[in-house]
């Protein structure tokens, strides 16, 4: 197993007035394998969006490490760190902000080029003619402005402006969340081809399910700030092994879905990073908690068919665990 990142403990904090700190990531050890997609779900405010930033080096790790290809992140000279940029790329949430209103297409496809000086002025133009194409976008809009396109022209720009540096890993925030039904089919499936195109590896970030569950290999689910459960895209979505997951699952819009009409409502609403609950942050809204999940923090541990959950009643809600099963992240 070829593992292009790996996250150990990582948190990220932010300052809220001069005392206070919040925890938007708490203690997430991830690694994300060479050629996968991996589904980062999880509701608003869960630290998906935060933990990626983090896995590019846009907001510093408070605690833990991010290591590419065994060289921790933060430690890369400044050449070093120019490579792992061209590496490792995002495409944003919304696609109308990604741009920049002045630039033509192919100037902000063009952009990471000019700025890691790679080839002549007429080779960085050919790789950008060949990623605008390799995405969908016909010629004769290359020359536009961003208010020129529709919502789903500009996202397929910044998916051009992603790739056009030839990165093994793709990040994608939420990068169908902002555009219609229809819009979202067509990119997911743009997104699969241009993975097998570029042998690229991804990591896919949504609160749907349903998108995560279409994309992804594996997936792991965040709640406030750390991961509750990780598995195997089609055993989390037949089998999840925590309430959580097990709620986000019952929400799915999909009469076909098993346990369809079982929809499992969550009490109260998800509550504040600034004052997270004691033990099992998700015992507040779990309708299996008991006092120990008050008192008591879970850890991920290895359940079946290769996932992984922190859930402290796991074994009696979802079936003993493997017999060699000890204290584990997600590796």
């Amino acid at each position: 197993m070829n593992v292009l990142m790996r996250l150990d403990d990582v948190s990220v904090r932010f300052p809220v007035g001069r005392r206070r700190s919040v925890s938007a990531v708490d203690g997430v050890s991830l690694d994300i394998v060479a050629g996968q997609t991996l589904g980062l779900i999880g509701e608003s405010g869960s630290g998906k969006s935060t933990l990626a930033r983090a896995m590019l080096g846009l907001v510093p790790a408070a605690a833990g490490s991010v290591s590419w290809q065994g060289e921790e992140v933060a430690r890369m000279s400044r050449q070093r760190r120019r490579d792992f940029t061209a590496e490792v790329q995002m495409v944003f949430q919304d696609p109308h902000s990604a741009l920049d209103p002045r630039r033509r297409v192919h100037q902000s496809v063009r952009e990471p080029l000019d700025v890691l000086g790679r080839g002549a002025r007429a080779e960085r133009d050919d790789l950008v003619r060949a990623a605008l194409a390799d995405v969908g976008l016909p010629a004769h809009l290359h020359d536009r402005y961003p208010h020129q396109l529709s919502g789903g022209q500009k996202q397929r720009v910044n998916i051009a402006r992603a790739l056009v540096t030839r990165p093994r890993m793709l990040v994608c925030d939420e990068s169908v969340a902002a555009l219609d039904v229809a819009l979202q089919a067509e990119i997911l499936n743009l997104l699969g081809d241009l993975k097998d195109e570029y042998d690229l590896t991804v990591v896919f970030i949504s609160h749907d399910l349903g998108v995560v569950g279409h994309i992804a290999d594996r997936v792991a689910v965040m709640y406030l700030g750390r991961l509750v459960e990780t598995a195997a895209a089609d055993v989390l979505l037949d089998a999840p092994r925590h309430p959580y997951t097990e709620a986000l699952l019952s929400a799915r819009p999909d009469v076909h879905a098993p346990g369809a009409g079982d929809r499992i409502i969550l009490r109260g609403d998800v509550p504040s990073p600034l004052a997270p609950p004691s033990g099992c942050r998700f015992h507040p809204r779990c309708l299996h908690a008991t006092a120990a999940c008050a008192t008591e923090t879970p850890v991920l541990l290895p359940v079946a068919d290769g996932g992984t959950s922190a859930c402290l009643r796991v074994a009696e809600l979802y079936g003993p665990r493997p017999a060699d099963a000890t204290r584990s992240g997600t590796r």
